[in-house]
């Protein structure tokens, strides 16, 4: 089967994250990506793509000619849109031409009706959205419930959030094997791009407040996120979040009522099982290093969606489990959008088989 064909729009830090991932290990790319646009000229989407702050350079050359980025030895077409316009306003019916497989709406500014025009218009044939955007056919959280997706009613797709993708697969073991009756999710996460370095007016004024300077307390969506794709625990999940002058790597912290009696031995044999099965790179039980616990810098560029802190597990009382997780909230979730685009691309190739099987079942 041919390679995916994959155009983003949005090349803010996951943007290219997900062009860095997808290059990372395979000089010509997981899939076939070949265009993304932006409102940047390209020799900065070139730089920055090329410099990174906090994971330094590419494991492969970065340069551009005319309207073509060079990742390595694979061109990928630029196209450069108008930021008084979303992109799908401006001008995508060009990115006909590139018969797109899917579309990664990375802009954090898309809506059901823009995503559904893409679709409409024959830009791409599905839509992945790097947030959970009201109206989406499904929210995937990779290792949950891949099995949910079917190509013939999901067309716009969300893979969830950064710290959905984190949570989420620890709540489907707590909740399948012992259910859970409240849990409170406390996560302590990097400064993002819309705070600010110094005092200043934002729409919600304390992420206005210097992201250097203070530990900011903010709303968070990840119980939201986490009932999308686990129904059952809709209402029984309280969320803050902490916003921390970090580059990268967050927390989370959880605080949990079970409903039936448990012990630590019974959960650290439960997520081990998993981390090797089910969860095998998804999820990672950690016990520090010669004894020692590791700081959050450690994780950097860790693609696990979550990481048990094994020594921080408790159990009391039977039913009152703590857990913390940490996770490269940029890395790990780049790659989950990757891992979407897996499911989406299987999807494809088992789907001729189901319908030839089923005349002769009939037949029989």
């Amino acid at each position: 089967m041919r390679p995916l064909r994959v155009g983003i729009a949005g090349l803010g830090r996951i943007g290219r994250g997900i062009l860095r991932a997808n290059h990372a290990k395979i000089a010509s790319g997981r899939f076939d990506i070949r265009v993304v646009c932006d409102v940047m000229p390209i020799d900065q989407v070139t730089y920055l793509l090329a410099h990174d702050s906090t994971y330094g350079r590419p494991p492969f050359t970065l340069d551009f000619q005319g309207n073509d980025l060079k990742l390595g030895q694979k061109s990928v077409r630029y196209e450069r849109v108008d930021r008084r316009r979303r992109p799908d306003e401006d001008g995508l019916g060009a990115l006909r031409e590139f018969e797109l497989d899917v579309f990664i709406d990375a802009t954090g500014t898309a809506t059901i009706d823009s995503m559904r025009s893409i679709i409409d218009n024959k830009i791409a044939k599905k839509v992945v959205c790097t947030s959970n955007i009201p109206g989406c056919d499904i929210s995937l959280v990779y290792g949950v419930n891949n099995d949910a997706y079917d190509p013939e009613k999901h067309d716009v797709i969300a893979s969830n959030t950064c710290t959905g993708n984190g949570f989420v697969p620890i709540a489907h073991i707590l909740n399948k094997h012992f259910g859970i009756d409240y849990a409170r999710i406390i996560t302590i996460h990097p400064a993002l791009s819309d705070q600010r370095a110094l005092d200043s007016f934002h729409p919600t004024s304390h992420l206005g407040r210097s992201c250097a300077a203070s530990i900011i307390p903010t709303g968070t969506n990840v119980g939201a996120s986490t009932s999308l794709v686990i129904p059952e625990l809709e209402g029984k999940l309280d969320s803050l979040s902490y916003r921390v002058p970090t580059e990268v790597v967050s927390v989370i912290d959880l605080t949990a009522t079970l409903s039936r009696d448990t012990t630590r031995d019974e959960c650290i044999a439960l997520f081990e099982q998993y981390a090797r099965t089910e969860l095998a790179g998804v999820i990672n039980c950690d016990y520090g290093a010669w004894g020692h616990q590791r700081a959050s810098i450690d994780y950097l560029g860790t693609e696990f969606s979550s990481i048990l802190l094994m020594k921080h597990l408790s159990v009391s009382n039977g039913r009152h489990l703590g857990l913390s997780l940490m996770h490269d909230n940029e890395a790990a979730y780049c790659c989950r959008v990757l891992d979407v685009l897996s499911v989406i691309h299987r999807a494809k190739k088992v789907e001729p088989k189901l319908k030839l099987v089923e005349p002769a079942l009939m037949i029989a």
